[in-house]
């Protein structure tokens, strides 16, 4: 297990060579690493549906679990636990989604670190992994 993978993608950079952005804004994740060129996809159609059980568990963990624990202790009123839940359950997806697609590539490298291409390309020279 290779955390320096997740660690990188969690600051926005590619797993790989740590330089290049992966997301450009909220909404927009690029397909290739524009310093190393690693497809972020893995050539997979759907690898990054990884994104959604990381997006759901973020989700539950840190908005509905602990609104559900303050109506409990009446901070809320049902009506409010209610709104709040079903709001952050609509709109939180739709504006983390990019970032957990982010943590999920830093995931699978972190764990599946044997498929990780060796290819690092620093300008225009190649050099290979050791």
């Amino acid at each position: 297990m290779k955390t320096i993978y997740l660690k990188r993608t969690i600051a926005n950079q590619c797993p790989r060579c740590g330089k290049g952005k992966v997301l450009d804004g909220v909404f927009v994740r690029r397909d290739t690493c524009p310093v190393c060129e690693l497809k972020y996809d893995r050539g997979e159609d759907g690898f990054f549906l990884g994104g959604v059980p990381v997006s759901y568990s973020l989700i539950c963990t840190f908005w509905i679990l602990p609104i559900i624990m303050l109506w409990f202790f009446d901070v809320f009123s049902l009506e409010w636990m209610l709104g709040l839940c079903l709001g952050g359950a609509l709109v939180l997806p739709i504006i983390s989604y990019r970032y957990c697609q982010l943590l999920w590539l830093g995931l699978y490298y972190c764990f599946a670190n044997h498929d990780m291409p060796d290819r690092v390309v620093v300008g225009a020279l190649e050099e290979e992994k050791s």
